[in-house]
């Protein structure tokens, strides 16, 4: 019966997409009040909205199939993990900013996954703790480097950043610096041993607006080791050395990213 189910629903690409579209409504259902219930009253209400929206699925087809990120990051992540729709993974965002726009791991949170938003930016990081209740945050600075870093916020928190090269762009852009922070930065294997991270798990986003590569040198990959990295770096060889060292190599580069893979 299992067999003849699975050649009926799977022998053409409209019925596979509509199985698989159904199966996405059903899991997000099942799993949004223990994602987004808390002791806030106004979390039902959310709740019952995303209900409602998953249900769309159905009536509207791919057509719903949004992407949250940027640039399809989200869609591109999902392509290359090829997890079960039933599968519940574990992500790091490091410099996760808004917990819904323009997020690399909305998506997955969507579906059940977990994991750890850091940010800087710690009024990001408040809205991190109402949207997404079941994820573990940090409100801080990640950096292989030792010394104080002056954090930058500006008008467009996207864009917020340590680099102070960027800000002639960003000033010429419109963008206006709205605080300066000297801040202590932490290198991510600290917070993740603090936070008992998995040694191993699916995604590590790294958008950091420039400092990508710092903090991709501050985690221990010899303990820590993603399925996928992301992070918005050159593909140098200097960088696919690097990661090949752990065993990673590289998927591919779209605009500003770079997916590397665990071999």
């Amino acid at each position: 019966m299992r067999k003849w189910l699975e050649t009926q629903l799977y022998k053409k690409a409209f019925s596979r997409a509509l199985f698989g579209l159904f199966g996405l409504m059903i899991k997000e259902i099942r799993v949004a009040p223990r994602q987004f219930m808390s002791w806030n009253p106004l979390s039902i209400l959310r709740t019952f909205w995303l209900i409602i929206l998953s249900t769309l699925k159905l009536v509207t087809g791919r057509s719903l199939r949004v992407s949250y990120s940027f640039t399809g990051e989200d869609r591109l992540i999902e392509s290359l993990l090829k997890k079960s729709i039933t599968y519940n993974g574990f992500y790091v965002d490091v410099g996760c900013n808004h917990p819904v726009f323009l997020s690399n791991t909305y998506l997955f949170y969507r579906r059940g996954w977990r994991g750890i938003g850091i940010d800087a930016n710690a009024d990001l990081i408040k809205k991190f703790r109402w949207y997404r209740p079941r994820d573990k945050v940090v409100a801080s600075l990640v950096s292989n480097r030792v010394e104080p870093l002056e954090f930058m916020k500006l008008t467009n928190n996207v864009l917020s950043t340590v680099h102070s090269t960027y800000m002639n762009d960003f000033l010429e852009q419109g963008q206006k610096i709205l605080k300066k922070e000297v801040m202590q930065p932490r290198t991510l294997s600290s917070i993740l041993d603090e936070l008992h991270c998995p040694h191993e798990f699916d995604l590590l986003s790294i958008d950091v607006e420039g400092h990508d590569w710092n903090v991709l040198q501050s985690i221990d990959l010899a303990k820590y080791k993603p399925e996928l990295i992301v992070a918005e770096l050159n593909p140098g060889p200097d960088l696919v050395d690097y990661l090949g060292k752990y065993g990673y190599s590289l998927k591919g580069a779209v605009l500003k990213n770079s997916y590397f893979m665990k071999s």
